[in-house]
């Protein structure tokens, strides 16, 4: 007779994610038993079973989420703007693609942290490449060491005195490049800083499009400080701009593929038949850390699953402006 939801982290479980309980459903326990995954649940008109580590009664106070420095970044605390570093399962064929181990990077697309995968930027670089944050039981980043979420009160303006990685933006006072943020009240999370912080790089989720913005060149600031800033707000940020995106479904066999963005330099994928440019079919979906089996010019090659997207399909972008900032 309880009625349950999902406990913290167990959205992305493998497992889980074929059941009937998703983030935001309640569902009934209708019958206990025995063995690993006791809690027999009506969701959705659908029967499934669960440990009982996956559920909570709905209202139960849950642990709180962990944004210690070290932490594993999974779907419990993934979030726009978290800082990160290569974690424990960092794949040895992403080589320093990070920019070298230690080097800080910033989650910046959080669209598909349901199948277990986040975007991240690696300053200095202008590269996006997805990550495990629970994909087939990997967790290739941690939380950065020092790390702090930066926050500035709603509505001030970002100069090069406070911008920093990670802080959450909407459109300033002196704002001008119409609605390629996404619209009024879009939240944006700075990527990188350049140009002695007078400019900064931030990623609009609405849109997917990475751009510059002055922070005070020649006087000008485009940007203020979002009004979601706490954690949680930003995990609630996140939660509503994933849902705000149709993501697609999970790669299946007969999609045709082409790499990620960022992926054509990994030093596994290089070795594989999969160019820029050049489109695969998958022809088998199995288990393990690479489970895509793909078919391209004749050969048959394994990625990972953040490593591919559909054909057509679109993916973060950085646009292009010529000339000086503005």
């Amino acid at each position: 007779g309880d009625r349950v939801i999902l406990a913290r982290g167990y959205e992305s479980d493998d497992v889980v994610k074929l059941g009937p309980l998703k983030v935001g459903v309640v569902g009934e326990v209708v019958e206990v038993l025995d063995g690993p995954e006791p809690l027999k649940v009506l969701a959705n008109g659908e029967l499934w079973h669960y440990e009982r580590g996956a559920l909570v009664r709905e209202g139960q106070e849950q642990e709180p989420i962990s944004l210690h420095p070290g932490a594993r970044v999974d779907a419990s605390n993934a979030r726009l703007g978290l800082l990160v570093v290569r974690g424990k399962d960092w794949r040895p064929g992403r080589g320093d693609q990070d920019g070298g181990a230690g080097n800080v990077g910033v989650v910046m697309d959080v669209d598909d942290i349901p199948e277990g995968l986040v975007g991240v930027q690696w300053p200095p670089s202008s590269a996006a490449r997805r990550y495990s944050a629970g994909d087939d039981g990997q967790y290739e980043l941690q939380i950065a060491p020092g790390y702090m979420e930066p926050t500035l009160p709603p509505g001030t303006l970002v100069s090069a005195t406070n911008a920093k990685l990670g802080l959450l933006v909407e459109r300033g006072r002196d704002w001008h490049r119409g609605n390629d943020d996404g619209g009024p009240g879009s939240v944006g999370v700075i990527v990188s800083l350049v140009d002695d912080c007078l400019v900064v790089n931030v990623f609009w989720p609405l849109v997917r499009t990475l751009a510059n913005h002055r922070v005070g060149t020649n006087g000008m600031f485009d940007l203020q400080a979002a009004s979601l800033q706490d954690t949680s707000q930003r995990a609630k940020a996140a939660s509503s701009l994933a849902s705000a995106q149709p993501r697609a479904c999970p790669l299946d066999v007969g999609d045709r593929v082409i790499l990620a963005h960022g992926y054509e330099s990994d030093e596994a994928v290089k070795l594989g038949p999969l160019k820029k440019g050049v489109v695969g079919e998958v022809v088998e979906v199995l288990d393990g850390p690479q489970p895509l089996k793909v078919l391209a010019n004749g050969e048959l090659w394994h990625y990972e699953r953040g490593a591919l997207v559909r054909e057509g399909q679109e993916q973060p972008r950085e646009a292009e402006y010529k000339g000086s900032p503005g």
